[in-house]
């Protein structure tokens, strides 16, 4: 176990895909490296490329290429933010689930008591993210997550806030919703991710309810809630843009939000499937599949 003295070690782990890299270097990376008020030796990134052909794809050399010109630019040390890049050796191509848990896996192997920070390809943190989630988990050493507020950039200029609060993380506001936790608000000891067998690598969308949920029970079951934390203070930008995505593709958000019933319609009232539907009607034209 990690003693009372040793510094935490947090894994920043982004996955990339549909041949984001330019976003890559020029948004969610950065801001990375430009974390403030954190000993960046402490601080390691793994990024996973989830481009296809598979298993190394054509983006992996500019990826590869551009992360050592941004060091480079940067000044950076090379113990600091050290940062690999890997080939999504899971499931391929299925928003990021089959990447994510590559990271994850490969995080604990090297940093078993250490906490991971998920990062999208096309979002980014502020600079006192990073370092507003490990105040808490070092003043609360029991913490097994850290979920800070974020805001929605628009491609209009205009923004979207979200104000989470801790009595908003329950299963049942990730089912009928989505209280403000998006994997780029995402900070989880890297212990709890692996008992719940991180991501559902199935679910081609929707993957940060369904892994909230399961999160959230498990973490009831454990009798480990009081151990989940809510930073309100703003940490970190979501971009909504209009480039392909898996939120965007409504095809495949079908899909996705069908699994999702099917898994847990059952685990819920009807009234809490009916206000599910409405959302899922209203932002993504959700047509319920026939039983």
């Amino acid at each position: 176990m990690r003693t009372q003295n040793a510094p935490c070690h947090i894994t920043v782990l982004i996955a990339t895909s549909m041949e984001r890299t330019q976003r890559l270097l020029t948004t969610s990376l950065p801001s990375v490296y430009q974390q403030q008020s954190i000993d960046a030796r402490n601080v390691s990134i793994i990024i996973v490329d989830d481009n296809n052909p598979y298993p190394i794809s054509h983006e992996y050399a500019k990826i590869k290429q551009g992360v050592f010109s941004l060091r480079h630019q940067l000044g950076l040390h090379k113990h600091a933010f050290s940062t690999q890049i890997l080939p999504n050796t899971r499931t391929k191509g299925n928003s990021g689930t089959g990447a994510w848990n590559t990271g994850i896996y490969h995080a604990y192997s090297s940093q078993p008591h250490g906490y991971i920070s998920i990062l999208d390809d096309d979002d980014e943190y502020l600079p006192n993210h990073l370092s507003d989630c490990l105040k808490i988990i070092t003043s609360k050493r029991s913490a097994i997550a850290v979920f800070q507020r974020l805001y929605w950039q628009n491609a209009d200029g205009t923004t979207l806030h979200f104000p989470l609060t801790k009595q908003a993380l329950s299963p049942r506001s990730f089912f009928i919703g989505n209280p403000g936790v998006q994997g780029s608000n995402m900070f989880f000891k890297t212990s709890a991710l692996i008992q719940i067998r991180g991501f559902d690598e199935t679910f081609p969308n929707t993957t940060d309810r369904e892994l909230m949920i399961r999160f959230l029970w498990h973490a009831t079951q454990t009798d480990q809630l009081q151990s989940v934390y809510v930073s309100e203070s703003l940490g970190v930008i979501r971009h909504n843009h209009s480039q392909v995505s898996v939120n965007n593709q409504l095809g495949r958000k079908q899909k996705g939000l069908n699994l999702f019933y099917k898994k847990f319609r059952s685990s819920f009232s009807e009234d809490d499937f009916t206000l599910s539907l409405k959302r899922a009607k209203q932002f993504f034209n959700y047509i319920p599949q026939s039983s």
